[in-house]
């Protein structure tokens, strides 16, 4: 089954264009795309980002508590 990636009109197989914008028609797939997530690499942001929070904190601390 093929369809239009502009309108998402479903055609049949032996289409190739679109009959109302005339874009190139695109294979339908039917199966899911397994997504491969990066664990490492979310770890590893999840802890610069609590670090830049705490870093943050420090620095309002430093600048607005110990100042007073």
């Amino acid at each position: 089954m093929k369809y239009c990636p502009v309108c998402k009109i479903e055609y049949s197989n032996n289409a190739e264009f679109c009959k109302k914008c005339e874009a190139k028609l695109q294979e339908k797939e039917d199966r899911l795309k397994e997504v491969k997530t990066d664990y490492k690499r979310l770890i590893k942001m999840c802890a610069y980002t609590v670090g830049f929070i705490i870093f943050i904190m420090l620095l309002y601390y430093v600048f607005f508590q110990v100042a007073s």
